[in-house]
């Protein structure tokens, strides 16, 4: 079974122990996500997914968690999308069962 490592809002430190894809599930599901300070990172490949909750006043059509999809190696751009909840989980799974950057056609490009 495959192992990503996760780093998130309740994190105690960097080197907590890579998890299975049933308990990052579980580890997202119990993160509080009306919190703006909550975030889920999960490695993948040479990149990362980032989940983070919202602002109230950024929610629309229960879209409540924005994604940053790393997409180069100086980490400074980032594809992004707002999710709701279940389209979050479905991407946990897609980048637990790949290392590759998936289709990413309808998400907009930021910098850091």
């Amino acid at each position: 079974m495959e192992l990503r490592k996760i780093l998130h809002s309740e994190s105690k430190s960097h080197n907590e122990p890579p998890l299975t894809y049933d308990e990052a599930v579980e580890l997202f599901n119990r993160l509080d996500w009306t919190d703006e300070n909550t975030f889920y990172n999960q490695d993948f490949g040479d990149s990362y997914l980032q989940l983070k909750a919202m602002r109230n006043d950024e929610v629309f059509d229960n879209k409540d968690i924005k994604v940053e999809i790393l997409v180069d190696e100086n980490i400074i751009k980032f594809a992004v999308t707002k999710v709701t909840r279940e389209e979050a989980l479905d991407l946990i799974k897609y980048y637990f069962e790949h290392s590759e950057i998936g289709d990413i056609t309808s998400y907009t490009t930021e910098f850091i």
